[in-house]
């Protein structure tokens, strides 16, 4: 019995609090306070690199098919932020004011069982991505006010 119990505890700690899943249409929206819906997100798949679409799966046990082209991004279970660019998602993992790096895993060519993960940056959270970060520094928008 204390056997059972001392499983059941450690099975209780393991298992993490998720955060609630989001989609997030602008940039804007990162910050903006989930409102509180019948139907909650409970899980965001791509259909693959090439589909247009991703599929979100809510509490009810129902589907629904998102254009990637009409959303910003998401936050996953694990409170990541998930940017859409392109039709491929990049992990935001820093993000100061200045600058967004961002990360992404990619196989290795001809060797489909290895893969490697590549930084990326943006001069802000709307810009272009790039693989290098002089070239993201100089891409600034229109009406953008330096810091």
């Amino acid at each position: 019995m204390a056997r059972f119990l001392l499983l059941l505890v450690c099975i209780t700690l393991s298992q993490g609090v998720q955060a609630q899943w989001r989609l997030i249409y602008t940039s804007k929206d990162i910050l903006a306070e989930e409102s509180d819906t019948i139907h909650k997100i409970t899980s965001i798949h791509s259909r693959g690199a090439l589909s247009k679409y991703l599929i979100v799966h809510s509490s009810d046990q129902s589907k629904k098919r998102v254009l990637k082209k009409d959303i910003w991004g998401y936050i996953d279970g694990d409170n990541k932020l998930w940017r859409s660019y392109n039709k491929e998602f990049y992990m935001v993992t820093n993000y100061n004011g200045g600058w967004v790096e961002y990360a992404i895993t990619r196989l290795v060519p001809d060797r489909p069982s290895q893969s490697f993960n590549l930084l990326l940056y943006s001069r802000t959270l709307d810009s272009r991505v790039y693989s290098n970060w002089m070239k993201a520094m100089g891409d600034l928008p229109q009406n953008y006010i330096v810091r």
